[in-house]
């Protein structure tokens, strides 16, 4: 009796403390994600003897927290393609590999860490069958460059940063809308000061248990970034609109996905005159995925363009840079459990230019999105993108960027959460000797104060290298404020 006396203390501590017995739970190691009590399905399975889908194993349903019009696909080395846009989220990655057509019945499951502190947790505010989830940012700081530009000088800044999402909760159907922005400004330099919106709305309906129709709209502004070639033009002010329709349907062992989309593009100046870089990119587009529920599946992916801008002669050569192009890629998509999911793809691209005094703006694509759980406090997440832009440059027929971050977030506690992150990007330009390169790296925390106030402070560098003399540039930013969310 005696010897059994310090195990039964030891089961009555475990017993009325919550928190040691999760602290135990948390200690995820690479074998014991299904250790855990048993879920119904799982029970059924045992039951009737049939084997489970490899691909789906230990996989439960997704955070009803994602909302996927916030999702991030592929990359945009943490802002660092041209624009002046702040970091997003860490879910959104998340989101993203959620919502993947291959992953449409498993991938991510809830016990994925989001990167956020749970403590202040959003609740949101119901609407009938929708939940309105609102937040607020409110920082200051300081940085060595307000301008982010060669000559930058250094002083104060405070950032205002609303975030508002509606999702909808539906047995069937699903409708996301997201609305996000954010205004920095620099009392010592107005001129410096910027803003950036981004607007987004998904809508999918369930035709049958083997046939989605998803519809998506979306709006951003940011401003140009200084450094870049493009801001020599006098372009301060980037409006992008897109819009879209894709249908999918799985035919056996086949996934088949067949969308129309369009990106519109507008470039203005603080004085309102228009850019010659002004544009639309048509795009009609078909994916072939396996359903085979292995942990890999390959996937293929075409697609035909057409780009055309609103004035055929839009620099001092007149060029003409209407063009008409394809996509081809290929790639896997990636599900094994709740430890790593994702998708990664390469291909290429080429659009060929009306004007026969251009070179096609034509390169190599890569694209992927992963999110790696190595424990349940823990989640990493990679990204690379590739994007094609439009210019004006004399000679050249546009730009190719290529991106790519690594990010991790640790919770340390349901209050405090850090996260740390690195971000890359490249630009060429066609048919001039014009390269840009940019290093971002960062560091933060996040401190649940109460149940709806958290406090924030980060650290931010970026290194900005360009070919052109003259352009180079580094910043140093700190920044700490309060958030709030309901």
């Amino acid at each position: 009796m005696k010897r059994a006396l310090p195990i039964l203390v030891c089961l009555a501590y475990l017993q009325t403390n919550p928190l040691a017995a999760q602290s135990l739970e948390d200690l995820r190691g690479s074998g014991d994600f299904g250790d855990g009590p048993e879920t119904a399905s799982e029970s059924a399975q045992s039951t009737d003897g049939s084997q489970r889908n490899p691909a789906q194993s230990d996989v439960f349903a997704l955070r009803p927290g994602l909302n996927s019009a916030e999702a991030e696909d592929g990359s945009s080395g943490l802002g660092t393609n041209g624009r002046v846009v702040p970091i997003r989220p860490f879910s959104d990655r998340i989101a993203a590999v959620s919502r993947a057509e291959p992953l449409a019945e498993g991938g991510i499951d809830e016990s994925v860490f989001d990167g956020d502190t749970s403590f202040d947790a959003a609740e949101g505010i119901r609407l009938g069958s929708f939940t309105l989830t609102p937040q607020l940012t409110i920082s200051s700081g300081w940085t060595d460059n307000t301008s982010q530009s060669a000559g930058g000088e250094p002083g104060g800044f405070y950032d205002i940063a609303p975030d508002i999402s509606l999702t909808s909760d539906w047995s069937r159907h699903e409708l996301d809308m997201s609305l996000r922005g954010s205004y920095t400004g620099y009392p010592d330099n107005s001129d410096d000061s910027d803003g950036n919106v981004t607007a987004a709305v998904n809508f999918r309906l369930d035709v049958s248990e083997a046939t989605q129709v998803t519809t998506s709209l979306g709006y951003s502004y940011a401003r140009e970034e200084d450094g870049s070639a493009e801001s020599s033009s006098g372009v301060d002010h980037i409006q992008q609109i897109s819009g879209g329709v894709t249908a999918s349907r799985q035919v056996g062992l086949v996934g088949v996905s067949a969308g129309l989309a369009a990106d519109r593009s507008a470039y203005t100046s603080d004085d309102g005159s228009e850019s010659g870089r002004d544009n639309t990119l048509y795009s009609a587009n078909l994916r072939l995925d396996a359903n085979t529920g292995s942990v890999i599946e390959p996937f293929v992916q075409g697609a035909l363009l057409l780009r055309r801008y609103d004035d055929t002669c839009s620099d001092s050569l007149c060029e003409k840079r209407d063009a008409n192009g394809y996509e081809l890629r290929g790639g896997v998509a990636i599900a094994s459990g709740p430890k790593l999911a994702g998708e990664v793809g390469a291909g290429w691209r080429i659009e060929d230019v009306e004007d026969q005094r251009l070179d096609n703006l034509a390169g190599l694509i890569v694209d992927a999105s992963l999110v790696w759980s190595p424990s349940r406090l823990t989640t990493v997440t990679a990204g690379l993108g590739t994007s094609f832009s439009a210019t004006d440059i004399d000679g050249s027929s546009g730009s190719i960027i290529y991106s790519g971050d690594i990010r991790l977030a640790h919770s340390f506690s349901d209050r405090l959460v850090a996260e740390t992150g690195a971000g890359y990007s490249y630009r060429t330009y066609e048919g001039v000797s014009i390269e840009e390169k940019t290093l971002s790296g960062f560091g933060g925390l996040t401190f649940a104060l109460t149940q709806n106030v958290a406090l924030t402070g980060s650290y931010t560098h970026r290194r900005f290298d360009s070919s052109q003399t003259g352009s180079d540039y580094t910043e140093n930013a700190i920044e700490a404020g309060l958030r709030f969310r309901h």
